[in-house]
């Protein structure tokens, strides 16, 4: 639960993982994504406690 500062930096990093079995793209792929649609992923996270992550979008009119 949560992600250490040291983490942090490297959370959107193509195949940057901290589990045995990962592939480290998942963060990337929804990073790139929503920078591709002029968004942005807020992070924040409390090491051995949790993280919330938040997708935030432009509005279109």
């Amino acid at each position: 639960p949560g992600i250490e500062k040291e983490q942090m930096k490297n959370l959107f990093t193509p195949f940057f993982t901290t589990k045995p079995k990962g592939t480290g793209l998942g963060l990337a792929i929804c990073h790139k994504i929503v920078s591709e649609h002029r968004g942005m992923i807020k992070v924040d996270s409390a090491p051995g406690k949790g993280s919330t992550f938040t997708v935030l979008l432009p509005l279109i009119r």
